[in-house]
C-alpha cells in the first residue's frame, strides 16, 4: 500500500524530503565535486532577508524570468547547491548552481507555477538543514466577506447540513495512530469566501500553514476545491500544481449511489520501489445513510452518512485505472466530518465540534 502522509505541516514534509536526500548527498563531501554547505540564518539563528520580485495574479502563470526571489545565503564550503521552496497555492521557487568559494552570497530563486487563490502565501525554504521562509502577495478576483462574490451559491452552512461551513466553526481531529509526530490538530473556518466557478468556498484554516476549501450548492451537494486525496492526508508522492473542484458528499444520494471526480494529473506514485507517473481520480460511493449511530470523541451521532472514497490511478500508457487505496468518511448532520478511516490510519474527531 502506498504511504499516506500529512497535508498539514509544510515544515514536516520538508524535513522528510531533506532526510530522503541525505543518503545520496552524503556520497560527496566538500571540494569542487561536492555539495555546497551553508546557512540561511545569521549567527543568532534568525532567517536572513528575502526580496520578492514580480507581479503575482490568480490564474496567470508566473515566469522564471520576471518572477523570482532574492535570498541571502552564507556558504561555508564550496560545491553544488540546490535551494528550493515547498509548493503552495500553485507556485514554487528554486535554483541550483555551483559556488567556488565560501562566504555570503545572494541567490536568485526562480518562480514556477500558476497562483490559484488571491491571498498572501507563505513559503518555506530548505537548504541543508536550514528552514526559513518568505511570503508572496497574490492579487486577483475572489469573494470576500460573509456574502461571497459574483452571485455564486453560498458556502454558509446552516442547521441540517452534513458539512457546516459557517464562519468561526472549529474542529479538533486526532491522527490514530500518531502520524509523523502529529497527534491532534485544530481547523477553524475563517472569515471570507473564495469564488471558484459558480461556488463560493469557505476556508478551513490550520494555523495559517495550510488552508482547505469546501462549498455547498444548496441542493445537498458538498464540494472540495483540492487534490483528489483524502481530507488532511496525501496519498501520492507528487501532485500537479493545481486544484480541482468535485463533490465529495451528496446527502440526497441513496445507498449504493456512485460518482467520481474529473481526471486529475499528472501525479507520481511510488509503490514498493516502483515509480509511476499518470492520472488520478476519486470515486465515491454511499455505503450507509442515517441507519448506523457512530460514536467518536465521546459523543454518539445518530444521523451519519458513510461515504467510501476509492483513490484511482492510471499509469501513463495504460487505458485503465487501478485502485491505490480506499477509505471511508463519516459525516454527521449538523457537525460535518467526524471520522475518516484509511486502512489502519484514522483522522478522528477528538471532541465535539463547535458549530457557529
Amino acid at each position: 500500500m502506498n504511504r499516506v502522509t500529512l497535508r498539514l505541516s509544510i515544515f514536516l514534509s520538508l524535513f522528510f524530503i531533506f532526510n530522503a536526500c541525505k543518503k545520496e548527498f552524503s556520497l560527496e563531501k566538500g571540494g569542487y565535486g561536492g555539495i555546497a554547505q551553508g546557512e540561511l540564518v545569521d549567527s543568532l539563528g534568525n532567517c536572513k532577508s528575502a526580496s520578492v520580485v514580480g507581479d503575482y495574479k490568480v490564474d496567470t502563470p508566473i515566469s522564471s524570468i520576471t518572477n523570482y526571489v532574492f535570498i541571502n545565503v552564507n556558504f561555508t564550503a564550496p560545491g553544488k547547491y540546490y535551494i528550493y521552496s515547498d509548493t503552495v497555492n500553485g507556485m514554487w521557487f528554486l535554483d541550483s548552481g555551483f559556488v567556488i568559494s565560501s562566504g555570503p552570497a545572494v541567490i536568485k530563486l526562480k518562480g514556477y507555477g500558476t497562483p490559484i487563490l488571491p491571498k498572501t502565501t507563505s513559503f518555506a525554504l530548505l537548504f541543508n538543514n536550514n528552514f526559513c521562509g518568505f511570503s508572496v502577495s497574490i492579487s486577483g478576483s475572489g469573494g470576500t466577506g460573509g456574502g461571497g462574490g459574483g452571485g455564486g451559491t453560498s458556502a454558509t452552512g446552516s442547521k441540517g447540513d452534513y458539512f457546516p461551513t459557517t464562519n468561526g466553526s472549529s474542529f479538533v481531529y486526532e491522527y490514530i495512530p500518531k502520524l509523523g509526530g502529529t497527534d491532534t490538530f485544530s481547523v477553524k473556518v475563517a472569515l471570507g469566501l473564495i469564488q471558484v466557478d459558480s461556488l463560493n468556498y469557505a476556508q478551513f484554516v490550520y494555523k495559517s500553514i495550510d488552508t482547505f476549501y469546501f462549498a455547498k450548492d444548496g441542493k445537498g451537494n458538498y464540494y472540495s476545491y483540492s487534490t483528489v486525496d483524502f481530507d488532511y492526508t496525501n496519498v501520492f508522492d507528487s501532485l500537479p500544481n493545481k486544484f480541482i473542484s468535485y463533490p465529495f458528499l451528496k446527502e440526497n444520494a441513496v445507498v449504493g449511489n456512485t460518482w467520481e471526480s474529473v481526471d486529475y494529473g499528472t501525479v507520481k506514485l511510488i509503490t514498493s520501489g516502483l515509480t509511476e507517473l499518470g492520472d488520478a481520480k476519486a470515486v465515491f460511493t454511499i455505503i450507509t445513510k442515517n441507519t448506523v449511530p457512530y460514536t467518536i470523541g465521546g459523543k454518539t451521532y445518530s444521523n451519519v452518512i458513510n461515504v467510501k472514497r476509492d483513490i484511482m490511478f492510471k499509469p501513463n500508457g495504460s487505458s485503465s485505472y487501478k485502485l491505490v487505496i480506499s477509505g471511508n468518511s463519516f459525516y454527521a448532520k449538523d457537525y460535518g466530518l467526524i471520522d475518516q478511516v484509511i486502512g489502519t490510519q484514522s483522522v478522528s474527531l477528538f471532541q465535539t465540534p463547535i458549530i457557529k
